[in-house]
């Protein structure tokens, strides 16, 4: 079926032309009666809100007059009744109904707040009082009359409005509380200003400063309050809320009654809200009847301009109309740029000569790409093509037709039958998947040349259908020649098999490590040494592979391998059950393969990393600091770790001021118990001695063999002559009870020399001198006999210690 609408540019132009035309005429009317209705509602806003200040001060006026009436009544008390409840109910029933106007009843309060007098009579039942009632409280704080918030009645049960003035007796103290009572149900209290109502439907109404109703034409909404009011109320109207927080104006909204004009003025004498509801149907009934007459001159008007300006359109653009048609010429005829040359389209100055020189510049322009793009497709080391969805090859290059040899012949035929049926069976797989738009690669060995080998790639043309959703129009193919880049692989596979092989078998720890602490590579032995599963080792974190212990000692130094440091240093690492102590190396790879994008010549991208088992050689050397340090007869301290022990005891002595001794020992004849039992058994008395003399000090001295049977021991803060004395006294003892020996049980006695120095005194002597004294004492305690002891020593000296054994 024929579409009835315009297929050309100029036809739909024309058509467009118009409709905005006839669019624009009808939108003005309307739009001009809009913004006029907006200017009329604001001068009927401003209007309203003028009427209704004029009678909010007209209610301001009765308000303040019932107040003055309520002052002079007050005033007109007789004296005899200020103090006479009695006279005061007569004094006001006396008097002339209506003679108060507006009051429906007037009554007087006591002091106290209760009800004394009324005006009609008094209730019988249940005395009244307004005692906390705020009309009554603030009358008698503020000592003078107001106008109360609207009520109930608890007299009538009448909604009421109090108006109060204070009697005050001779001496000015306050005697009665006067109340006019004006009944808003059956009072005309609004009624006199209804010639101020907007329009014949619109009405007034009054709400207290809290928002109860006191005055409305629906006499069933008095004293109704305004936020619980329902649907329906004088709360749902627009901008009540706003008038309740102190807004005056008005404002266009519509409440459940329709639309409308809302005035609100409030009362300067009680705080009140006046309020104005003036419908918006009668407000505008002019402008809508205006609107009608608009409307229809302003469609006349319409389609006068729009079919005016279709007649305009279709004749201006007759030049580009036959434009497209010599376009759709050059483009069924197959004729190139040339054929737009003689055209006279391209000689008018206007946008359609313009339009003219670009297609046809446009034109050659494409065609001289085309050029191009063939010039360089047939020069590319690449075979290219261009097959559709039907796998019809629509484009090649040279290279490709070489590749299949078919120069000049391989455009219009089938991929089946241009790579034949057997090479057609190896590609069809990839060619099903990229007209599903699947990009797809795959190497290919040349069936011609089984050592070729081809790398093509098969890229979608992904555009889009009739509907607009995507569809593949067809596909690139581009094949490489890769033979010399395959050797070179197998050749590096080959390499590095090789590295892999000697570094899996080397006894060191290697491994490769990123910018972020990963592993890129790690060798067998890393594995083996740190138990680790070789599945899941490249790309684990450092952290992970050596445990916090050992990231926390490596962390440091990483970043000085990454800031460009070769790094040596040690490390104990506990991992696989077995504690090892390595020495590291990091190496840093500077610009290597692993270069982020950006990065500068010879940037460190990671870190290689090797670890030598030092385990076995660090024992070595801890047991020959200890051989050394040792005696390896006795095992307690030798001569050479004597003496770094009394230079620190010394020092620590100077520091703290306290007394440092000195034991030098040696065993009774021992040389005896050689020449008669022999070495072996003088070694085990040796031995054993050493065992006795250190159970017999304290954990803080130390006990060291010197040479032979002469022993020495180191009394730190040995606090005095009593305690060397005691620790001597023990060490004798110890050595009093028989020796077990291979030769059988023998008696070995102990002579002991100890000296003291006291830093408290003055100054400390040195090593030799220190240990000249305890020789001395070892010597006075040999000729007094052997098996006992000697205290010599400044410290000794002062005590009033004197030498005994």
């Amino acid at each position: 079926m024929r579409s009835i609408l315009p297929i050309t540019v100029r036809s739909r132009l024309a058509v467009t032309v118009g409709a905005l035309v006839l669019g624009a005429t009808l939108l003005v009317g309307p739009l001009a009666l809009t913004v006029a209705e907006h200017d009329m509602r604001a001068v009927l806003g401003d209007q309203q809100f003028a009427l209704l200040s004029s009678a909010a001060a007209f209610i301001d006026d009765r308000l303040e007059a019932r107040v003055r009436e309520m002052d002079v009544l007050a005033g007109a008390v007789p004296p005899a009744a200020l103090h006479d409840a009695r006279r005061l109910q007569a004094w006001l029933s006396e008097r002339e109904p209506g003679a108060l106007d507006g009051f429906v009843n007037v009554v007087a309060f006591a002091r106290n707040g209760d009800l004394v007098a009324s005006g009609s009579s008094m209730p019988s039942a249940q005395p009244l009082t307004g005692a906390g009632r705020q009309y009554f409280e603030e009358t008698v704080r503020r000592r003078h009359g107001l106008v109360s918030e609207p009520f109930e009645s608890r007299l009538s049960g009448a909604q009421v409005v109090l108006v109060t003035a204070p009697v005050f007796d001779a001496a000015g103290d306050l005697a009665y509380v006067l109340a006019g009572r004006i009944d808003l149900q059956h009072s005309n209290f609004l009624r006199q200003i209804d010639a101020l109502k907007p329009g014949r439907s619109g009405y007034l109404f009054l709400m207290s400063a809290d928002g109860v109703v006191i005055d409305h034409p629906n006499r069933d909404r008095l004293l109704e309050r305004l936020d619980a009011a329902a649907a329906g109320s004088v709360g749902d109207q627009p901008g009540a809320q706003r008038a309740l927080r102190g807004f005056e104006g008005w404002l266009y909204g519509s409440d459940s009654q329709g639309a409308a004009i809302f005035t609100y003025k409030r009362l300067r004498s009680t705080g009140w809200i006046l309020g104005a509801r003036y419908p918006s149907d009668e407000a505008f009934a002019p402008m809508a009847r205006m609107r009608g007459r608009v409307l229809a001159v302003a469609g006349a008007l319409a389609l006068l301009a729009g079919g005016f300006a279709w007649w305009l359109v279709r004749r201006r653009l007759r030049p580009l109309d036959a434009l497209r048609r010599k376009v759709a010429a050059m483009r069924r005829g197959g004729v190139g740029s040339a054929a737009l040359q003689s055209d006279p389209q391209l000689r008018r100055r206007d946008e359609i000569g313009e339009l003219a020189r670009a297609f046809h510049d446009l034109v050659h322009e494409r065609e001289q790409a085309s050029n191009r793009v063939r010039a360089i497709a047939d020069n590319v080391p690449a075979a290219i093509a261009y097959v559709d969805r039907e796998e019809r090859i629509v484009f090649t290059n040279a290279a490709f037709e070489g590749m299949l040899g078919m120069a000049g012949g391989a455009c219009g035929r089938t991929v089946r039958e241009a790579l034949g049926e057997a090479g057609y069976a190896r590609l069809e797989p990839l060619v099903r998947a990229v007209l599903r738009g699947e990009r797809g690669r795959v190497e290919d060995v040349r069936s011609d040349d089984k050592r070729r080998h081809q790398l093509i790639e098969y890229l979608p043309d992904v555009g889009a259908d009739e509907h607009g959703n995507p569809a593949v129009a067809g596909f690139y193919v581009l094949a490489m020649d890769i033979s010399e880049r395959k050797e070179a692989e197998l050749a590096q596979a080959a390499s590095e098999q090789r590295l892999r092989l000697i570094a899996d078998n080397l006894p060191v720890l290697i491994c490769y490590i990123d910018r972020n602490h990963r592993l890129g590579f790690a060798n067998a032995t890393f594995r083996d040494w740190l138990g680790l599963d070789g599945a899941t080792l490249e790309g684990m974190h450092l952290l992970e592979a050596l445990g916090k212990p050992g990231y926390d000692g490596a962390r440091a130094r990483l970043q000085g391998a990454f800031g460009g440091d070769g790094v040596r240093f040690e490390m104990a690492l506990q991992a696989a059950g077995r504690h090892r102590i390595l020495e590291w190396t990091f190496v840093p790879d500077r610009g290597g393969a692993g270069t982020a994008v950006g990065a500068g010549k010879g940037a460190v991208t990671g870190v290689y990393a090797l670890a030598h088992d030092m385990t076995r050689m660090k024992e070595a050397e801890r047991r020959l600091v200890q051989m050394a340090r040792v005696d390896d007869l006795t095992g307690i301290a030798n001569r050479r770790l004597f003496g770094e022990t009394l230079a620190r005891a010394l020092e620590r002595a100077r520091r703290s001021g306290s007394v440092l001794g000195l034991a030098y020992l040696d065993i009774d004849h021992f040389k005896r118990i050689n020449d008669t039992w022999g070495h072996g058994v003088g070694d085990e008395v040796l031995r054993e001695f050493a065992r006795r003399l250190s159970a017999s000090v304290r954990a803080v001295d130390t006990v060291a063999r010197l040479a032979g049977d002469e022993f020495v021991i180191v009394l730190e803060d040995v606090g005095g002559v009593a305690q060397a004395t005691c620790t001597a006294a023990q060490v004798v003892e110890a050595m009093r009870a028989p020796f077990a020996t291979s030769a059988g049980s023998l008696a070995v006695s102990a002579s002991v020399g100890i000296t003291l120095a006291d830093a408290g005194a003055g100054p400390l002597p040195g090593q030799e001198q220190l240990l000249g004294q305890a020789d001395a004492a070892l010597y006075e305690a040999k000729r007094a006999g052997r098996d006992r002891f000697v205290v010599l020593g400044d410290a000794a000296a002062s005590a009033g210690y004197r030498p005994e054994g």
